[in-house]
C-alpha cells in the first residue's frame, strides 16, 4: 500500500485507540455516580478529536479523493460520500464541544457520543475497506507525487 495511505491507516489505528478511551469513560460514567473527573477527561479526549491533526488528515484523505475522482476508476458511493462525512463531523464536534458546558444527564451525552463513535467507526471502515484500496489500485506514481507535494 501506498506510503501516504499507511500514514493515514496509522491515524486511524491511534484514533481508534482513543476511542477505546472514551469507550470505557464511557461505561464508567454510566454505572458510577459522581464521575465528574471522567467527565472532564472524557471532554479533553473528545477534543483530542478535532483539533489540527484530524483537520490536517480529513484534508490529506480529500487530495487523494478528489485525485481519485479524476481518474477513470469505478467510484463507489460511499468514497463520494468522504467529503460529506468529514464536514458533518466537524459539525458533531462542535456539538459535542457545547454538551461539555451543559447540565444534561449523563446517559444522554453518553447516549449522543455513543452515536458519534458508531458513526466514526463506520466512515474509518468506509475508508480502509474501499477507499484506500481504490485509490492505491487506480492513482498513478505522477499523481501520489503531487498529492504529496500538497500534503500536511
Amino acid at each position: 500500500m501506498n506510503i501516504l495511505l499507511n500514514e493515514l491507516h496509522a491515524y486511524h489505528h491511534d484514533v481508534a485507540k482513543k476511542i477505546t478511551q472514551i469507550k470505557e469513560l464511557l461505561r464508567k460514567l454510566r454505572h458510577e455516580s459522581d464521575g465528574a473527573e471522567d467527565c472532564m477527561l472524557l471532554f479533553k479526549l473528545l477534543e483530542a478529536l478535532h483539533g489540527d491533526a484530524e483537520r490536517h488528515h480529513h484534508e490529506n484523505e480529500e487530495l487523494i479523493r478528489r485525485a481519485l475522482l479524476a481518474t477513470e476508476a469505478p467510484i463507489h458511493q460511499r468514497v463520494k460520500d468522504i467529503e460529506r462525512d468529514h464536514q458533518a463531523f466537524g459539525r458533531i464536534a462542535g456539538q459535542l464541544k457545547m454538551l461539555e458546558g451543559t447540565t444534561k444527564e449523563t446517559r444522554v451525552i453518553a447516549d449522543i457520543i455513543d452515536d458519534y463513535i458508531k458513526k466514526y467507526y463506520d466512515h474509518m471502515d468506509a475508508e480502509e475497506n474501499i477507499f484506500f484500496p481504490t485509490a492505491d489500485k487506480w492513482l498513478s506514481d505522477n499523481q501520489w507525487q503531487d498529492i504529496k507535494r500538497q500534503w500536511h
